[in-house]
């Protein structure tokens, strides 16, 4: 029976990705790829580059090359992502997640104490932040919502696999078909990147994940935040935060947007990579609202 040097393969990788990807990703890819067919380890690799793979497993890394040539992300051909410890599935239908929102669920989890919270994570898509937030706060009464029933299909199944017991429903924020509890955190990743910023995108990127999950409209891209603001306001219990995952070009204005809004305590914050990232606010409750807009308007 032929065989194939899994050396051979790897350069045959190289090859093929080095217009799409920098070497240091290709080798990562590669890795994925064999630890998810074969359990390879990435020692293994190393130290035995002559390892020899039977025609089916070569097969198997053809098909998985011809897919990333075609800019189908590795992770929807692993069905596979991982995110704060957990492998998490993943599907066409869902946003893959990203190191960034890593960042915002640990803001959010060193941000407030582990007491008893009430949180609703809004376009939950493969549940990534539900799901970091309640393996951090086990006790924690965790909410999740999207639009789409396919990402809630695999969300739910993200939350069986882990058991982690979190509430998902199918709404639409801007026109709520279901009555909503009140919360003390209401954090959401929206789409954000305005559509005319796709071309600049990688394309496994752009061309692969869900357009739903990714772009707003040119015209008007904070649109998303207005409507989910909106909803806050009336689902947020007094002294309530909101945390949000935004687009670096817009800080200014989501915070001004929050302001306008009535919230308080107002941060904007950097990720690992120094780009505005995130914003949070406090929201005082709709009567200490009305008190500080007339305060306003007698000064």
């Amino acid at each position: 029976m032929k065989t194939f040097l899994l050396s051979d393969i790897r350069h045959r990788f190289r090859v093929a990705l080095k217009d799409k990807y920098p070497p240091g990703e290709i080798s990562n890819i590669f890795h994925l790829l064999t630890s998810h067919y074969f359990g390879f380890s990435k020692t293994l690799l190393a130290m035995e580059p002559q390892k020899a793979l039977d025609p089916e497993g070569a097969e198997q890394l053809k098909d998985a090359l011809e897919m990333l040539i075609e800019s189908v992300p590795v992770q929807y051909i692993t069905g596979k992502a991982f995110f704060m410890e957990m492998d998490l599935q993943v599907s066409p239908a869902v946003l893959i997640p990203r190191p960034e929102t890593e960042e915002l669920v640990r803001w959010i989890l060193q941000a407030h104490p582990p007491a008893p919270l009430s949180i609703l994570d809004i376009g939950t898509g493969s549940g990534c932040i539900a799901l970091g937030l309640k393996k951090g706060w086990p006790q924690a009464a965790v909410f999740a919502m999207d639009l789409s029933p396919w990402a809630l299909d695999v969300a739910r199944g993200n939350a069986r696999v882990l058991q982690l017991d979190i509430e998902f429903r199918q709404d639409d924020i801007r026109n709520p078909g279901q009555p909503w509890p009140e919360f003390e955190i209401i954090v959401s990743n929206p789409p954000y990147v305005p559509a005319g910023d796709r071309e600049s995108m990688e394309p496994h990127v752009a061309e692969s994940e869900p357009e739903v999950a990714l772009f707003v409209p040119d015209e008007d891209p904070l649109c998303i935040y207005r409507d989910i603001l909106d909803f806050a306001t009336h689902h947020l219990k007094p002294g309530g935060w909101v945390y949000l995952e935004i687009y670096e070009a817009f800080g200014k204005q989501v915070c001004d947007l929050l302001r306008e809004a009535g919230f308080i305590n107002i941060d904007l914050k950097k990720d690992i990579f120094g780009k505005d990232r995130f914003v949070r606010g406090q929201y005082p409750g709709r009567a200490s609202r009305e008190d500080t807009a007339g305060a306003n308007k007698k000064s």
